[in-house]
């Protein structure tokens, strides 16, 4: 089992990373996939929350999922999420207002199959089932 990053340590990642998003209008050279910047509101504190993501599409659909390395909780961003849908996503160059809209059912299912045969590490980590979140209102990059 790979051990699942400190909070602390996502922190720090995610701040470099977003730094260098954002510097180089949405181009990182970390991870070595392509990512988004998925601001959400606080559930409890109402204060504006940043995180870098990976993202697949699907028919002219953005979508990400929940996986934080395995960690037996989903991440924050998805709890914020699930209190307020209205999102703010930066793709490339652009911002977007959009709404999160959490997928269920064989619809999360064929999106998460997408991005994962089931046999990664992060599932290896847990026994939750990572949510699948649309993001309406993002264009499909080209």
């Amino acid at each position: 089992m790979t051990a699942v990053p400190a909070d602390e340590e996502f922190r720090t990642y995610n701040k470099g990373v977003i730094s260098e998003f954002r510097a180089n209008r949405g181009t990182v050279a970390r991870p070595p996939f392509p990512i988004l910047l998925l601001t959400t509101t606080g559930a409890r504190t109402g204060r504006p929350s940043t995180v870098p993501l990976g993202f697949a599409v699907d028919e002219g659909r953005v979508f990400v999922v929940g996986s934080k390395a395995g960690a037996p909780r989903h991440p924050a961003w998805f709890h914020n999420l699930r209190a307020n849908p209205a999102v703010t996503v930066e793709l490339g160059d652009g911002t977007y207002q959009a709404r999160a809209v959490v997928t269920t059912g064989e619809e999360r299912d064929r999106l998460y199959r997408k991005v994962s045969d089931g046999t990664s590490a992060y599932e290896r980590n847990t026994d939750r089932t990572f949510p699948v979140i649309v993001l309406e209102g993002v264009p499909a990059p080209a």
